[in-house]
């Protein structure tokens, strides 16, 4: 399976981590998302495990974790709203605008 972890919304210049289950598999600095696609970065991560934890974070700012079933729902969404950082797991990819 795939989990395909979006980050769209809300990112201006930030430094994102994402972990599953622990480990970390993308660290970028400079996150920012284009409005023209709602899009900032996103990343695909191989699982066999029938529960993730899904962890993300920013640099100096908010912190997310969440359990995400990736055979249920195999796309998850970011967004940075408000100085939150909100998950949406989602068993369908929405389209880039």
């Amino acid at each position: 399976m795939m989990l395909r972890v979006k980050l769209g919304e809300g990112f201006q210049n930030n430094t994102v981590s994402v972990r599953v289950d622990g480990k970390q598999v993308f660290h970028r600095a400079g996150v920012s998302t284009d409005y023209t696609i709602s899009r900032a970065d996103s990343v695909d991560v191989p699982t066999e495990a029938p529960t993730v934890r899904l962890e993300v974070s920013v640099q100096d700012g908010p912190h997310v974790a969440q359990d995400i079933v990736p055979g249920e729902t195999p796309f998850v969404e970011v967004s940075l709203v408000g100085g939150t950082l909100q998950l949406l797991p989602l068993d369908t990819e929405r389209p880039m605008l």
